[in-house]
């Protein structure tokens, strides 16, 4: 039997509090019904992705149910991090604002040898490192540490990087780009149509296209300290 995350399961509770069917909720988004059953069936990350419980926070509270009990499933509202683990000499963060001592953000980009970039993390993370103020009541955010030279002078390998998966993608913008195939990259957003993804690169400087197909999730870097 698949382990589904938490998140999965309280999905479902509040599909079933509406009435509707999977199916019915996969047609009012436009998907088909395997794309949707995956959230409530074989879903195992902490949190939906942003997009997705705003659609269903609206969907869902046409039929009963409190828009926040939805947006809760992405990290809004959250009352904070319920994980705190005691992980002693992790890095520093240099002049980074930090809250507290406790370690409670989620590393969720793991660089693997010989791979150009890093791989998101499935499950749960490896690593957690102290939060920064600005991150605070975030209850999805994550950090990643920074591979490769593509991004110097902007940003150096082994650098953190903090992630605000709420934040919006606008032009200018700095993002981590997480691919179907759990690949991710960290980049400068230049413009999207419905067909690709237009990304730049400082080293060597060039812009560069990606079928929307292939891109899974472009996170917001909101960011970024010396990892000592």
């Amino acid at each position: 039997m698949v382990e589904i995350s938490q998140v999965a399961r309280r999905l479902k509770a509040l599909r079933e509090q509406t009435g509707l069917s999977m199916r019915a909720v996969a047609d009012a988004l436009g998907w088909t019904l395997t794309r949707y059953q995956h959230y409530e069936d074989r879903y195992k990350r902490a949190y939906l992705p942003v997009e997705l419980a705003r659609d269903l926070a609206e969907l869902f509270g046409r039929h009963g149910v409190d828009a926040r009990q939805v947006l809760e499933l992405a990290g809004f509202y959250a009352p904070g991090p319920a994980v705190k683990p005691p992980a002693p000499g992790w890095p520093r963060f240099g002049d980074a604002p930090v809250t507290s001592a406790s370690r409670d953000l989620p590393v969720m980009g793991a660089v693997k040898g010989g791979s150009e970039g890093f791989y998101f993390n499935e499950g749960e993370p490896k690593e957690f490192l102290a939060r920064p103020s600005g991150l605070d009541g975030v209850a999805n955010a994550f950090a990643l540490y920074v591979d490769g030279d593509s991004m110097e002078p902007r940003y150096f390998a082994g650098e953190i990087l903090y992630v605000n998966p709420n934040r919006p993608i606008t032009k200018g913008c700095f993002v981590a780009v997480e691919l179907q195939d759990g690949q991710g990259m960290i980049k400068q957003f230049v413009k999207r149509s419905d067909d690709t993804v237009m990304l730049r690169q400082f080293n060597p400087a060039k812009d560069f296209r990606l079928p929307t197909r292939e891109v899974k999730r472009m996170y917001r870097i909101t960011g970024a300290s010396e990892a000592g």
